[in-house]
């Protein structure tokens, strides 16, 4: 018995080649039309150029660049508008903070003070006449030179810091010009916070005077204020108005030297004797030099004379006195 033959279908097979042709045209196909879409996008709708950009960073007025289209996306004016407030901020340089110097010099309170001393003669020192600060107003009445007179102003001062007393300069000015400039050697360091002195004997000359004391005036210490660093004080000598002080004594009849007048206790706050000027007139006649203790009338018994006689000192205060009498 023959067997049935059953024949063998071979699977049909799908070629790959064309299939992997056919998906990279498709891809092909797809990237060529997004690419004409996004060219068709950014020409409709252009962004800001980076002209537009430097010109919003520049100009302070907040209206949209002219470059801008009026129909242009809500997306793109945001990006114009904010672009200088992100990039302003960056520009802008950080300060470095500067350490400032604490060195501050000044005056103390009263900054100086000015006073008259005198010397009697007695050999017992120096006697303080007057003495004023400089929120007063000094004035000295003059006294005889005899005395030695003085006058000193003494300037009051005080540092924050320890300062090496050669190191502060000063200038000093009396009336307006140069006195003394020097340096405080005479102490070897200025304590933080303690008061110094500088005194300075200044003039006895009649009139206003002005002394003025400059700390550091060349700027050589690195001071943080300069407002307290001069001290200014005025004062004046007063001429002497008192006038000599005498007493005319007489008429005494003195017989045959006749009838006689003499000044006794002659004396003047501030002109010596012999710098006083003594003067006579007799009845009507010039004004003449009274010389020697006396003035004696000779004449006629019972006549009427007068005489004067004036006292001058050295800054004219004039003492004048005089009797009228009958010879005896």
């Amino acid at each position: 018995m023959e067997e049935d033959i059953v024949p063998v279908v071979p699977k049909r097979r799908f070629p790959l080649l064309p299939l992997i042709f056919g998906v990279v045209l498709v891809v092909m196909i797809v990237g060529v039309a997004a690419v004409v879409y996004y060219q068709t996008k950014l020409v409709s709708f252009p962004a800001p150029s980076p002209t537009s950009s430097a010109i919003a960073l520049a100009s302070a007025d907040p209206s949209p660049s002219p470059s801008s289209s009026p129909s242009a996306s809500p997306k793109s004016s945001p990006k114009t508008s904010f672009k200088p407030v992100s990039v302003i901020p960056s520009l802008a340089p950080t300060p470095t903070p500067v350490p400032r110097p604490t060195l501050d010099i000044r005056f103390g309170n009263p900054s100086a003070n000015v006073k008259q001393t005198i010397d009697q003669g007695t050999g017992d020192g120096r006697v303080i006449n007057r003495e004023y600060t400089s929120i007063q107003a000094g004035q000295f009445d003059e006294v005889s030179s005899s005395w030695s007179p003085r006058v000193t102003v003494c300037f009051h001062m005080v540092s924050d810091q320890e300062i090496k007393g050669s190191d502060l300069k000063f200038t000093f000015s009396l009336d307006d010009k140069v006195d003394v400039e020097d340096n405080l050697g005479q102490y070897d360091k200025l304590e933080a916070g303690r008061l110094y002195d500088w005194c300075h004997d200044v003039t006895t000359d009649i009139g206003h005077h002005t002394a003025r004391l400059l700390l550091n005036g060349d700027k050589s210490l690195k001071e943080s204020n300069y407002v307290n660093d001069v001290a200014r004080l005025e004062w004046d000598n007063l001429k002497d108005n008192v006038a000599p002080n005498f007493t005319l004594m007489g008429p005494n009849d003195e017989g045959t030297s006749g009838t006689c007048l003499f000044p006794q206790y002659i004396s003047d706050n501030v002109t010596a004797y012999v710098d006083l000027k003594i003067e006579q007139q007799i009845d009507s006649a010039s004004w003449s030099t009274f010389s020697g203790t006396r003035y004696c009338f000779v004449g006629t018994k019972g006549s009427q004379h007068t005489y004067v006689l004036k006292i001058t000192d050295a800054r004219g205060n004039v003492n004048e006195q005089n009797k009228t009498f009958v010879l005896y």
